[in-house]
């Protein structure tokens, strides 16, 4: 999860905006900000109250109460607040973020969207990936891929594709993936990096004749666009195959 000090200055940055508010009222909003970048999540719960009570309608002081609920169990109310953040405001990536972020344990279909939201509002900012890398199959390694390929941007990656192959592999179904990467193979000639992984594949399943192919084309590559370590592993491979 992403740490509190960055979620402040990502979520609230030009809070001191607060719906134009005087200096006075602008204290319970910055009070619980203070509060909440020390984790004394019990201590911004009153401030944070009292910020949304003077402005119901603003989404940073919505999403500051929606954390501060979260943190302190309060789930319901947590999710009831970043939701009509999404309402009033559905292209903050503040609110989309912690809505898709709350719901990621429980209603992870909705949590997708939010989240994939989010990410093409913000594509530098990488927190939506790594709760989506636990939308699919938690803690399982690149399941973020599978939903990355309901992107367009992402959907002709050779490297999405094979890692999402392989994140189906890693969960014991091999089912098309031979196939798959034959096609990865033949369709992409001129990627190193891809023609290691498939060879690397195709030796630990025993595919020898396909390992061969890989690991040759793989050496045909200029000393350049090598690897150094991997090349080592690839030529000890080779050997070993003839």
């Amino acid at each position: 999860m992403i740490g509190i000090r960055n979620l402040t200055v990502a979520l609230f940055a030009g809070a001191i905006l607060f719906c134009g508010c005087s200096r006075q009222e602008e204290h319970p909003m910055n009070k619980a900000l203070k509060e909440a970048s020390e984790n004394r999540w019990q201590k911004a719960d009153k401030p944070s109250a009292e910020a949304l009570k003077k402005t119901p309608d603003n989404v940073n002081a919505l999403v500051l109460r929606a954390v501060v609920c979260e943190r302190l169990g309060r789930f319901d109310e947590a999710v009831e607040n970043a939701r009509k953040a999404v309402s009033i405001d559905s292209n903050s990536f503040a609110a989309l973020y912690t809505l898709g972020r709350l719901y990621a344990s429980r209603r992870p279909a909705e949590a997708k969207d939010l989240l994939v939201k989010a990410y093409r509002l913000r594509p530098d900012h990488g927190s939506p990936l790594i709760i989506l890398a636990n939308l699919h199959t938690p803690g399982r390694k690149g399941s973020y891929l599978s939903a990355l390929l309901g992107l367009p941007e992402y959907a002709n990656s050779p490297e999405v594709i094979f890692e999402s192959h392989m994140n189906r592999v890693y969960n014991r179904d091999r089912r098309g993936v031979d196939a798959a990467y034959i096609k990865l193979f033949e369709e992409n000639p001129d990627d190193p990096v891809l023609t290691s992984a498939i060879g690397g594949y195709f030796y630990y399943y025993r595919n020898y004749d396909m390992a061969r192919r890989a690991f040759r084309r793989y050496m045909m590559f200029p000393g350049e666009r090598r690897n150094a370590r991997r090349t080592t592993v690839i030529q000890s491979r080779l050997r070993t195959l003839r």
